[in-house]
């Protein structure tokens, strides 16, 4: 395919390079590295930090709450020791648990902060080492530190200082220190080079203070280092030692997370290179064709190189590359695949710990925490591919282009569906193999459903981002994408922000409906996310605001002074932004907080509870496991079950048989001994209330699992809700009492919504704990 035309000349792919041009662009690069735009540089920093804030919040879920058992203390803690009014007793208990939540959720938000705060004191501490380690020392006087001084521009701020290094170490050069007081750290055989090159280094390395990305970068290079060494390796020694049933699934995807970390933070050293030879370039002092002059007597790639490069290791472009960036400036603006596929993978990554916070903050509101969840997760993806095309629009680029800019798209939904997969919560079944674990494990796991819905939700993703890399490319040229201009910046921000609430809840959707597939949840349930007439109200609101700048573009209009036409962009803009938040605000929260989509559906497996989605029961019901004297699993201490903000209830679970069962009926047993096989619309909840015994009544195991099997029912039907509060009242709870007193209070009335999450959280415990 040809370039696209625009306002900067002709463009080209990054990833093509061309033969080495003896001709700078100087104006143009002016214009790309003084733009209010964000720079190549920065974008990729921003999915850096993506990737490694995720790999750190699960590393300290691993540790801090996992690998911990006082979690499983903290919520037995909640059960209440003397008796209360009912609804107090309910109040205290689902308050206790969601307590217990937010703080598991929030020591799993200490990984990133922790992460971030070893970097900063590893990189003050290796800034002074560094000097040290090879005999740096200040020079002011010497013709060296002449050069520096010359080349230096004028303006505010503090002048760089020279460093000289007694050790010849390789790199020539390179800048150092901070925005108070920058270094150029220079070896000592600078000396020897001719004047013209030492002028272009120096440059070069200015060009990376100018651009203050010294720091970040350092910063991004000791976070890789600390993710490596200090949680990567000990949770694959730890893994080694004591893998159990989740060790292979965690250690393959602690590896890919680790490679595509370590390749995002390669990528971001090679394309600060170009900014910086482009803001060299740039320098109205320099020689015409300077830089490109130094960069083509570099000399040849060794070995080495030459191997690494290919890989996307390498940490310097190659020279024949960075010479084809100063002769098209524009060549780095644009956004290829891969970036898209690495960002996709980075929001799948960081989506789940940062939803589960955002559910344990508001516990009645499951789909409003993923909405939002969304929302939170579409910025920092609009922070980096938003921006990546408004810059690619602003030049012309061939990426902005519909015939390249839809595969990019699609990629990025690929990538989304590959982060949710390569997260270390979808290494396994951790409700069944964890133990007694905390509320934060959840089944994300979709290896195990059926191969059709997994391929649907893929390529579900895939047509959605291939649709938002269309309507962002064409928002760009709606309103006008410039390099230049006091309103670039500000417009590319808004738009971040429209992209963001326009992914907010189609994105908050896929994931919970991803959530309840992998739980196994009833169709009935999973459907319930998308099929009512709120969300698609919703949705239908924010796509119409969405296109209401590309619609008012493609009118005919007569021509304008050049404010007034920057008004009507932003007027466009704050109209669509406003209909957009309101379809998102509507499709997430318009039916209210009791208005959870479960509460709608009626089934043998369908939970009243938004926080806990059931699971579809086997019609194959095996025998119980061996139990201890507490009624847990001898293996691991628990039946293996858990809860979470938003995964299946191990409660809900129908795949082993209580040893008080009632006879299935005739003709279900198989002869011989083996595993019932019940219908499942003939699966027993208890025996009619003439038929049960003493025992049957006062066993919580059972009482909880009939709460389970009975569904939405016995909480709507009313003959229902009274056979359910008299067993919860007759059991030796004072939980499950209480919340059987308020039920009884008005049977006919509607459902408390206290009494029946109090009931299922309670009945949970008993499942996960014996007690």
């Amino acid at each position: 395919m040809s370039a696209t035309p625009g306002p900067l000349g002709p463009s080209s792919s990054t990833g093509t390079a061309v033969a080495p041009a003896p001709v700078e662009r100087p104006d143009t690069a002016r214009a790309l590295v003084s733009s209010p735009l964000p720079l190549p540089t920065t974008t990729r920093l921003v999915l850096l930090v993506l990737v490694a804030g995720a790999g750190a919040s699960f590393a300290t879920w691993w540790w801090l709450v996992l690998g911990r058992a006082n979690w499983p203390k903290a919520q037995l803690a909640c059960l209440p020791t003397a008796d209360a009014a009912p609804q107090e007793v309910l109040d205290r208990f689902t308050g206790c648990v969601d307590d217990v939540r937010l703080t598991q959720s929030a020591v799993v938000v200490c990984g990133p902060l922790a992460l971030l705060a070893l970097a900063v004191l590893c990189l003050t501490a290796g800034r002074r080492l560094n000097l040290w380690r090879h005999r740096a020392t200040p020079d002011h006087s010497s013709p060296l530190a002449l050069r520096l001084a010359a080349v230096t521009p004028e303006g505010p701020g503090p002048r760089p200082e020279l460093w000289v290094r007694g050790r010849r170490v390789g790199l020539r050069a390179r800048a150092a220190g901070t925005a108070r007081r920058p270094r150029i750290v220079a070896d000592s055989h600078v000396f020897s080079l001719p004047e013209h090159r030492v002028d272009a280094i120096f440059r070069h390395e200015l060009a990376h203070l100018r651009l203050r990305d010294v720091g970040r970068v350092r910063l991004a290079v000791t976070a890789w280092w600390l993710l490596l060494l200090g949680v990567t390796l000990p949770m694959g020694v730890a893994l080694v030692r004591d893998p159990g049933l989740l060790g292979v699934g965690l250690l393959v995807r602690m590896g890919i997370v680790l490679v595509v970390v370590f390749l995002t933070l390669r990528a971001v050293l090679r394309v600060r290179e170009h900014d910086a030879d482009l803001a060299a370039s740039a320098d109205p002092r320099a020689p015409r064709g300077a830089t490109a002059a130094h960069l083509g007597s570099a000399l040849p790639p060794g070995r080495a190189e030459r191997l690494v490069r290919p890989l996307g290791l390498a940490t310097h472009p190659a020279p024949a590359a960075r010479l084809a960036v100063l002769a098209d400036p524009a060549r780095t603006w644009g956004l290829s695949s891969a970036e898209c596929l690495t960002t996709g993978i980075g929001a799948g990554l960081v989506f789940t710990d940062l939803t589960l916070l955002v559910a344990a903050l508001m516990p009645g509101h499951t789909q409003l925490a993923y909405a939002l969840g969304g929302l939170l997760t579409g910025w920092i993806v609009a922070g980096v591919v938003t921006v990546a095309w408004w810059r690619a629009v602003a030049v012309g680029h061939r990426d902005a282009s519909a015939r390249r800019a839809a595969p990019a798209g699609a990629a990025l939904g690929l990538g989304v569906f590959l982060g949710s997969q390569l997260a270390g919560r979808a290494a396994g079944d951790w409700i069944r193999d964890t133990g007694t674990v905390d509320g934060l494990a959840t089944a994300l796991s979709l290896t195990h459903v059926p191969r059709g819905q997994a391929l649907a939700l893929g390529a579900v993703l895939m047509a959605g981002g291939a649709l938002f890399a269309l309507w962002t490319t064409s928002l760009a040229r709606a309103l006008g994408a410039t390099v230049e201009g006091p309103r670039s910046g500000p417009v590319c921000a808004a738009a971040v922000g429209l992209a963001g609430l326009l992914l907010a809840v189609p994105l908050g959707s896929w994931f919970l409906f991803a959530r309840l597939t992998a739980a196994r949840a009833a169709p009935g349930i999973r459907w319930a996310v998308l099929d009512t007439p709120w969300w698609v109200a919703g949705m239908a609101t924010s796509i119409g605001g969405a296109l209401v700048p590309l619609v008012a573009a493609r009118r005919p209009r007569l021509p304008k002074p050049h404010g007034a036409e920057r008004n009507r962009q932003l007027a466009l803009l704050a109209t669509a932004t406003v209909l957009v938040a309101s379809g998102a605000g509507w499709a997430a929260y318009g039916h209210g907080p009791a208005g959870s989509p479960t509460a709608h559906l009626s089934g043998p497996t369908v939970s009243a509870d938004p926080n806990h989605p059931p699971t579809e029961p086997d019609t194959a019901v095996p025998k119980d496991p061996p139990t201890g004297t507490d009624g847990t699993n001898e293996t691991d201490g628990t039946e293996g079950t858990t809860d979470g903000a938003d995964g299946a209830n191990g409660m809900d679970r129908a795949d082993t048989a209580d040893p008080t069962d009632p006879p299935s009926t005739p003709g279900a047993a198989v002869p011989g001994g083996a595993d019932r096989t019940v219908p499942l619309d003939q699966l027993p909840v208890l025996p009619p209330v003439e038929q049960r015994t003493g025992a049957l009544r006062a066993n919580t195991a059972l009482v909880c699992r009939a709460l389970t099997l009975g569904g939405a029912t016995v909480w709507t039907d009313p003959v229902r809700r009274a056979d359910l509060a008299g067993l919860l009242g007759g059991l030796d709870d004072r939980v499950l009492r209480a919340a059987s007193a308020v039920l009884l209070r008005d049977p006919r009335g509607p459902v408390d919504a206290h009494a029946l999450t109090a009931s299922v959280l309670r009945c949970d415990l008993y499942s996960r704990y014996g007690r």
